[in-house]
């Protein structure tokens, strides 16, 4: 009777973890809801688990056989729509016992927010620690699970230090798609397991995207579902180019043609929106000023990220992209409110965190934002958004007027993107307060053949609302930049 009880609480996790009632737990499966009634209370039968089983993707026939219970084969669960992830129990690696709490906790606490990606399905503890100690196949456990991908690791304490490591793997292929190791000192225990839970989660989290696109773009075009459309257009707005934002918008407009009601489509829209208007890409197409078609494009941003919100209030991609569109036109207070929303719903979100910095930055609160933004160059250090990881941490030191300290970073956006005229100003401010006016000429004569000659002027336009616009302004000014 003890796997029927396992079995019940692991539906009652995915029913949490979901958040869909019983009700529409019911009606998805198509049990009456008398039978999923007894069945949170570990009465079923077998026709019963292989529906369950196949509606959700959870292994549920593994909790019955470590009970000792009889049971008639059950077919393995088909891998979700979407893509789906276990988490396998830590190993011990010192094999005392004692320690096993501390590879138990990681695992949770690494299942617990893998799961707070909304498009992620995660398959809870109850099926996951069926394999604790017994070292099984990792495609064997693809198939047992119906899972795409695996993480797996390890800790070993050695006196008061720590290490940790996990990987990634594609379960069918057995292909390592991911790998790290973490050393820490274990003065706060709980403190340990918070930053080794956020830094796995948003190490994996671009990985996963990455290897969905590559699924993706096997397909053939017509056969990609609105999840595939989405996956592409994000690694086309990644590169914050005009080319491949232009092919993100076309994409994400098939998404929301194929369903409408698909938020984070209209959310990534929104991005997408947000960053053509703000290089003057969708204001070069309309008739009129540039700042006019500028203004209009951050309103379209604005509307698709308000529709992403009615949608879906617990999507971080909706709350950050909202959040960016009111930091935009001076809401402050606004802007803050929904980017720390979006960070309680995802902790370990990079961009969130470069998103809030940089709103962080407009409002005044410089040394919060070198803060959050230094915490986003801390969880994603590779994958930098075009240099604007760096762009963001470098113009926060530089609103601190902590100008030598900024140097190296606004030096690196440019590296990383150097088509971009924004990267250029904050460095050329910078070189201005240093006194590197030889430098800030060689920048100004690179910016300019960028983009339309740099002038305070229009500047001055941009920055109104922002509290760094006084120091940015007067460093261009010492450069040499005219009015």
């Amino acid at each position: 009777m003890d796997g029927h009880k396992s079995v019940a609480g692991a539906i009652k996790d995915y029913l949490a973890r979901e958040r869909i009632s019983r009700e529409q737990f019911a009606f998805k499966t198509k049990l009456g809801k008398s039978t999923v009634d007894k069945l949170l209370t570990g009465l079923f039968s077998d026709k019963t688990l292989s529906v369950v089983e196949k509606h959700t993707g959870l292994a549920l026939r593994p909790l019955l056989g470590e009970a000792g219970g009889e049971t008639k084969p059950i077919a393995p669960p088909t891998p979700a729509d979407r893509p789906s992830i276990a988490v396998l129990p830590f190993t011990n690696m010192n094999g005392e016992p004692e320690k096993d709490f501390l590879a138990d906790g990681i695992t949770e606490d690494l299942i617990t927010g893998l799961a707070r990606l909304s498009w992620l399905f995660v398959i809870a503890r109850h099926s996951t620690f069926v394999y604790k100690g017994r070292g099984a196949d990792l495609r064997q456990v693809g198939r047992e699970l119906g899972v795409r991908y695996v993480l797996e690791g390890s800790i070993r304490v050695a006196g008061e230090r720590v290490r940790i490591t996990g990987q990634l793997v594609e379960a069918e292929t057995g292909k390592h798609i991911w790998g790290a190791k973490y050393d820490r000192v274990l003065q706060d225990l709980f403190a340990v397991q918070d930053d080794i839970t956020e830094r796995v989660v948003a190490a994996v989290e671009p990985h996963l995207y990455a290897e969905e696109w590559f699924r993706a773009a096997s397909h053939q075009p017509g056969s990609v579902d609105a999840w595939g459309l989405v996956v592409r257009a994000i690694a086309m707005i990644s590169k914050v180019e005009r080319r491949r934002n232009e092919e993100a918008q076309r994409l994400l407009r098939d998404a929301i043609a194929a369903e409408p009601s698909y938020a984070r489509a209209h959310a990534l829209m929104g991005w997408a929106k947000w960053w053509a208007a703000h290089c003057y890409w969708s204001a070069e197409k309309r008739e009129g000023s540039l700042s006019a078609g500028r203004r209009e494009g951050f309103l379209e941003a604005a509307a698709h990220a308000q529709e992403a919100l009615s949608l879906d209030p617990a999507d971080p991609w909706a709350r950050m992209v909202a959040g960016h569109c009111f930091s935009t036109v001076g809401q402050h207070d606004r802007a803050l409110g929904e980017l720390r929303a979006a960070l309680a719903l995802n902790p370990s979100f990079a961009l969130g965190h470069m998103a809030y910095g940089w709103a962080l930055l407009r409002a005044g609160s410089f040394e919060q934002a070198i803060a959050e933004s230094g915490q986003a160059l801390s969880l994603s250090p590779i994958d930098s958004f075009s240099g604007f990881y760096t762009s963001i941490h470098g113009l926060a030191l530089l609103g601190a007027r902590r100008f030598a300290e900024a140097l190296p970073f606004l030096r690196s956006s440019v590296a990383a993107f150097a088509e971009h005229v924004g990267h250029y100003n904050s460095l050329i401010s910078c070189c201005g307060h240093l006194g590197l006016f030889e430098e800030a000429k060689e920048y100004i004569a690179i910016r300019n053949k960028i983009g339309p000659p740099v002038g305070l002027r229009v500047l001055r336009e941009n920055l109104a609302n922002f509290a760094h616009r006084d120091t940015f302004l007067a460093g261009l000014e010492k450069a040499g930049v005219p009015e």
